[in-house]
C-alpha cells in the first residue's frame, strides 16, 4: 500500500467490519463494571499476535482502541506506554515486522493504527508460536507450513508483476473510480487509490501497471493482457457430456475481463441457468432455485479470485448439468489450505492473489471472512441437498453442487 489511511478514511475502514484484512482490539476490560483499561502486557501480547497473523497471511490493518462493532473507544495509556505498543512489531516478533503505525483521533478517541505488510517468511511471536489469519480468526500453524506458502512469494507472483508495455491509459479509470469509490480510499484521486492497493506504481515519473491492475480494470477489449482471464458458462443436456453427432453441450455465454465486470456478467450468465422449482410450504407452493443462491455465487467468486492467472490456456468454467453444477478454475490449492480442511467445513484461507482478493473484498464483491466454502456446505445442508464435492486434479480445482428438483416440507 502506498500511504497511510487518513483520519477521514479510517471510519470507512471501521465500517467494513472485521475480516481477513481488518482487526479491532479494545484497550478496555469490558468484564469489569465500569470497564478498566487492559493491562499493558495483555494488550501488547494481543497486538503481537494479530500483527504476526496478518504478516503470515496477506497483511492487513489492526486498529487498537476500537470495539468489536467498529466503535472507537480509545485508551488511557501515557505516551511512553503507547510508544511501547507501537514498537511491538519490532520488539516482540522474530523476525521483526516493519509496520506503518500511527495515532489518530476518531470521534474524539485516540486509535492506534498498524498497517501490516505481508511477510516473505514465517513470523513468530516470541515464545508463542506462529499465528495465521483466517477470516476474522487467528489460528496456530506450523512454521514449515507457513514457509511452504512463503516460498512461492519469493518469486514475484503473476498479479504483482508490472507490464513494461502497459501505460496508465490502458486502464479504464472511470470504471476503476466507480468501484474504488466503495473502498475507504474512494475519495482519493483514482491514481492514488490504485497506488494504495499496489495496482500501479510510480517509477522515474511514470506509472507502472501491475497485472492485478490490468486484470481488474483494463479497458475492453482486455484479452490482449490475458487471453483466458474470463469465465465461460455451459449447459449440458443430460448428466454427462457427449461428443460428435451426439454432442449435447451449449455455451451459454462468456464474460471477459476486466474482472470487476466479468464478476457481474458471469453471475448473470450463471444465474440464468439456475432452474426454478417449487416446494410445498404449509398449504402453498413457493418457488425455489435448484441451488442456494449463496452457494453457487460464492463458489463462482472464489474461482475467479483464487485461480492461477499464470495459466493462460483456459478460463474459469461453469458447467450446468441436469443434476449438478461444476465450477472449475486452474490452480492448485495454496498452503495451508487442504482438501481435507475444505471438506470438513472448517475455516480456511490461502490465496496466490492477495492483491486481487484485497480489492474485491474492499469493493464488496466477495467476503473476506475465510468461511466462504464452509458456508457453501452449510447452505446446501440447510436445503437438505447432497454434500458438495471438492477435488483438485491436474492443477484444476473443482467444486460440484448437486440439486434435487422439487422438495416438499
Amino acid at each position: 500500500m502506498s500511504a497511510h489511511l487518513t483520519k477521514d478514511e479510517i471510519p470507512k475502514a471501521l465500517a467494513q467490519g472485521e475480516g481477513q484484512f481488518r482487526e479491532f482490539k479494545s484497550a478496555w476490560n469490558r468484564a469489569s463494571d465500569p470497564p478498566k483499561k487492559l493491562k499493558w502486557k495483555n494488550l501488547r501480547d494481543k497486538i503481537a499476535d494479530v500483527v504476526a497473523a496478518f504478516a503470515n497471511a496477506d497483511g492487513g490493518l489492526l486498529f487498537v482502541g476500537v470495539e468489536d462493532d467498529g466503535r472507537p473507544s480509545g485508551h488511557s495509556y501515557d505516551d511512553d506506554a503507547v510508544q511501547g505498543l507501537l514498537a511491538v512489531p519490532e520488539n516482540r516478533l522474530r523476525p521483526e515486522v516493519r509496520c506503518r503505525t500511527g495515532r489518530v483521533a476518531v470521534d474524539g478517541k485516540e486509535v492506534l493504527v498498524f498497517e501490516v505488510p505481508q511477510s516473505i517468511e514465517a513470523i513468530m511471536v516470541v515464545a508463542d508460536g506462529f499465528p495465521f489469519r483466517v477470516g476474522a480468526q487467528i489460528l496456530r500453524e506450523p512454521q514449515e507450513l507457513i514457509n511452504q506458502r512463503k516460498q512461492a512469494l519469493r518469486v514475484v507472483g503473476y498479479e504483482q508483476r508490472f507490464r513494461a508495455e502497459a501505460t496508465l491509459d490502458v486502464l479504464d479509470l472511470e470504471l476503476a473510480q466507480r468501484f474504488l469509490d466503495r473502498t475507504p480510499v474512494g475519495e482519493r484521486p483514482v491514481e492514488e487509490a490504485l497506488e494504495y492497493y499496489g495496482l500501479i506504481e510510480k517509477h522515474l515519473g511514470q506509472w507502472k501497471i501491475s497485472n492485478a491492475g490490468l486484470l481488474l480494470f483494463a479497458r475492453r477489449p482486455a484479452l490482449k493482457w490475458h487471453p483466458r482471464a474470463g469465465v465461460r458458462v455451459f449447459r449440458v443436456a443430460g448428466t454427462e457430456r457427449l461428443h460428435g453427432r451426439r454432442r449435447n453441450v451449449t455455451q451459454a455465454g462468456r464474460a471477459d475481463p476486466p474482472l470487476v465486470l466479468a464478476l457481474e456478467e458471469s453471475r448473470a450468465l450463471a444465474g440464468a441457468q439456475v432452474r426454478q422449482g417449487e416446494r410445498l410450504k404449509g398449504l402453498y407452493f413457493e418457488g425455489v432455485p435448484e441451488y442456494p443462491e449463496f452457494a453457487w455465487q460464492e463458489a463462482l467468486v472464489n474461482a475467479i479470485a483464487h485461480r492461477d492467472y499464470e495459466v493462460t490456456s483456459r478460463e474459469t468454467e461453469v458447467w450446468f448439468y441436469d443434476d449438478r453444477v461444476e465450477i472449475s478454475n486452474p490452480g492448485d490449492l495454496i498452503a495451508p489450505v487442504t482438501l481435507e480442511r475444505l471438506r470438513e467445513g472448517g475455516p480456511a484461507h490461502g490465496t496466490r492473489n492477495p492483491m486481487l482478493v484485497r480489492v474485491l473484498a474492499d469493493i464488496g464483491a466477495m467476503r473476506d471472512e475465510g468461511e466462504g466454502i464452509a458456508r457453501v456446505f452449510d447452505e446446501m445442508a440447510d436445503r437438505r441437498l447432497p454434500h458438495p464435492e471438492i477435488e483438485c486434479e491436474g492443477s484444476l480445482f473443482t467444486i460440484r453442487l448437486f440439486g434435487e428438483g422439487t422438495r416438499s416440507e
